[in-house]
């Protein structure tokens, strides 16, 4: 056996890593494994380290409860494996499809469509299967099963949705772009977008709670800053088990409530308060409910604050080696910070004020003999949800479509059964599919155009999460 054949050989040990550099499918691999490996572990390592700060006894438990986090994504299940398998099989299959089709016969965007549409749905069964298997895991595992997470399928919807909404935005703003026919414009129908899906999601929170991802569902009470008593009252009031004049046994529900602020006990009685005084529903901070609105406003803007700051900051620090003043970078770091902060704190104030203005400003006044249990069990939080996702005026229209992909798949998520079957699975494999391959055919035809120098009339870049995260895999 020649030299450079053995095993042994330090040529051939040296010649592994080209080899594997120089196969088109594994580096791509390797670039989604680390994306999404380093978004599965950091929220859950800043996470694990706010919460060791709490107490000398996590503080202890920090060095195993970070093994844990960073390994535990190393599993099959997580993200990261599954995008692995993703990237790696869509590259090699599009590979065998154009060598099974010459040119001639089918464009790159058609090899790259079909290949990454076999692989994605093959891959994606394959996850679901190993999803399902650990879910089962936990039924065995748990003595109570109504103590499971009702959402284990979203591991996969989660994906599917972003994937899908990237795709459908993707496909639109092509297809407008080639017609050139729309009545307004993108950026008018981006924010419409939001402003219609933050509607469904703001109503599924308060109505709801069950159809969105726990995650996300404490994310927005967490902003949103109330006392989860009141949403319960709400809820109650739209199940007819919260009445006005009513004996239902609901008074406890609120009293107490009373007690920690400092109220008299019968404005949380709904037997004796016709309706409940605003100030109970303003928590205290104010009897005036515009007052409220500004207090409840600002309050939100200081919540916002300590995020986007920091967060602007990270990322203005890419461009210290630019020839821009350092005083205009600090500059634009505030004021995009405080826009950004803005918006979120006028959507919680938004949504709050929509309840008040329904309950004692605009119902009483047009219709004086309607019930006051009328405003308070739908129409009032109706109304804040459909007036909350016009705060996105405040953020500049570039931002418009960003803000409308990451809220969309969360409504149209709102709409999906809680549990998946095996009939849903093979739709959503299927779904997934379809979408997954329009965004990979359409980042790899961009790719060899950029190559060769060459623009394709009417492309557009691809948003959303999904949408960036692929096409930093595919750069």
């Amino acid at each position: 056996m020649s030299r450079s054949l053995h095993p042994a050989s330090p040529h051939l040990h040296s010649s592994l890593p080209r080899r594997i550099s120089s196969d088109p499918a594994v580096v791509p691999a390797l670039i989604a494994f680390a994306i999404f490996y380093a978004s599965n572990v950091g929220p859950r390592l800043l996470n694990a380290a706010v919460r060791a700060l709490q107490t000398r006894d996590r503080l202890r438990q920090l060095p195993s409860m970070v093994k844990h986090i960073l390994l535990s994504a190393l599993s099959r299940n997580e993200l990261p494996a599954f995008w692995f398998f993703l990237l790696g099989s869509s590259v090699s299959t599009t590979r065998i499809i154009e060598r099974l089709f010459p040119k001639r016969r089918l464009s790159l965007r058609q090899s790259s469509f079909l290949g990454s549409a076999i692989a994605s749905m093959l891959v994606m069964r394959w996850h679901q299967r190993r999803v399902r298997k650990s879910v089962a895991v936990k039924q065995i595992e748990s003595v109570v099963s109504e103590k499971l997470d009702h959402h284990d399928h979203s591991r996969t919807i989660d994906t599917t949705l972003f994937t899908f909404t990237s795709a459908c935005d993707y496909l639109f703003r092509r297809h407008i772009l080639a017609r050139n026919r729309l009545p307004i414009s993108l950026n008018t129908c981006d924010m419409l977008s939001f402003v219609s899906s933050s509607s469904v999601v703001m109503y599924a929170w308060f109505y709801r709670p069950d159809r969105l991802p726990k995650s996300y569902n404490t994310w927005i009470t967490r902003y949103a800053d109330l006392d989860t008593r009141l949403l319960d009252m709400l809820r109650l009031a739209q199940q007819r088990k919260f009445i006005y004049g009513v004996e239902t046994g609901m008074a406890g529900i609120l009293e107490p409530m009373t007690k920690n602020l400092g109220l008299p006990r019968e404005y949380g009685d709904p037997v004796k308060s016709i309706p409940l005084p605003c100030v109970l529903i303003h928590e205290n901070m104010a009897e005036n409910c515009e007052m409220h609105a500004v207090l409840r406003f600002w309050k939100a803007f200081k919540a916002a604050l300590v995020i986007y700051l920091p967060l602007n900051t990270v990322l203005q620090l890419r461009n210290l080696r630019s020839r821009t003043p350092i005083l205009a970078q600090i500059a634009h770091v505030l004021k995009s910070s405080a826009r950004s902060s803005s918006f979120l704190g006028l959507f919680v104030t938004l949504t709050w004020y929509g309840v008040c203005l329904t309950r004692s400003r605009l119902g009483p006044y047009f219709f004086p003999k309607a019930k006051p249990i009328t405003w308070d069990n739908t129409l009032g939080p109706l109304l804040g949800c459909l007036i909350c996702g016009w705060s996105i005026l405040l953020e500049t229209p570039q931002r418009w479509g960003e803000l409308a992909q990451f809220v969309s798949p969360r409504a149209i998520g709102t709409l999906l059964p809680v549990s998946f079957d095996e009939a849903h699975e093979w739709f959503e494999s299927l779904v997934f599919s379809a979408s997954y391959a329009v965004l990979f055919s359409a980042l790899s035809v961009n790719r060899s155009n950029r190559r060769l120098g060459v623009r394709e009339p009417n492309d557009v870049r691809l948003r959303g999460m999904m949408g960036y995260a692929l096409t930093t895999i595919m750069r």
